[in-house]
């Protein structure tokens, strides 16, 4: 092999092998940042690690609501290493209260041309969207104490499909499917506002 062909060779190994080792450099310090981000664990206010949750109180129109709740947010605890979930207040540093103040259900109505269906008269006003908010009042109170170590409200909606009188499978006599799509409206609400509710307790916020 000719001087300049060999020198030329090695220019180029050269340059890969710097250029594999800073990737992995790189790879590394990344991984370790990614590491020590998700080993974080949370913590309550106050320095609290053992809490006991209540069910729900439901002051609302809708019944069941509260299991819903409860179980969301025991859900949340039982994932995290933050803090510890136990059966009786005795135990607890602190108890966790919650209480579903509304459940507010609301029609949205739209106009059914005659064109849609045989069945309905002219211009038929059904229910086409149900829109369902949830509002929720927490506070995090230490035992056996009228000291309140954070509180907060939260309120959030979802719309689902009702039944409809045009439709052959979901209709104005299939109650179990309104009564169905309901509860899954509110176990959904229920994940949604919980997981929020956790975030901002352990951030204090």
């Amino acid at each position: 092999m000719k001087p300049h062909l060999v020198e030329d060779f090695y220019r180029k190994y050269y340059k890969l092998t710097a250029t594999v080792i800073m990737m992995f450099v790189l790879s590394s310090t990344v991984s370790s940042c990614a590491y020590k981000l998700s080993s974080k664990v949370d913590t309550l206010p106050q320095n609290v690690r053992v809490i006991y949750a209540p069910l729900f109180k439901n002051v609302s129109t809708e019944p069941g609501t509260e299991v819903y709740f409860t179980n969301s947010m025991k859900h949340e605890f039982l994932n995290s290493k933050a803090v510890s979930l136990v059966d009786s207040e005795n135990l607890a540093d602190a108890v966790l209260y919650g209480t579903v103040s509304s459940v507010e259900i609301v029609s949205e109505e739209g106009a059914i041309e005659a064109k849609d269906t045989k069945f309905l008269p002219k211009n038929t006003i059904l229910s086409t969207t149900t829109k369902i908010t949830v509002t929720v009042d927490m506070k995090l109170q230490r035992k056996n104490s009228s000291e309140i170590l954070w509180s907060s409200q939260f309120k959030q909606s979802r719309n689902y499909t009702p039944p409809q009188l045009t439709l052959p499978v979901i209709n104005s006599a299939n109650n179990l499917y309104n009564l169905s799509a309901r509860r899954q409206t509110l176990e959904t609400l229920s994940e949604e506002m919980m997981q929020l509710a956790f975030d901002r307790l352990v951030d204090n916020f």
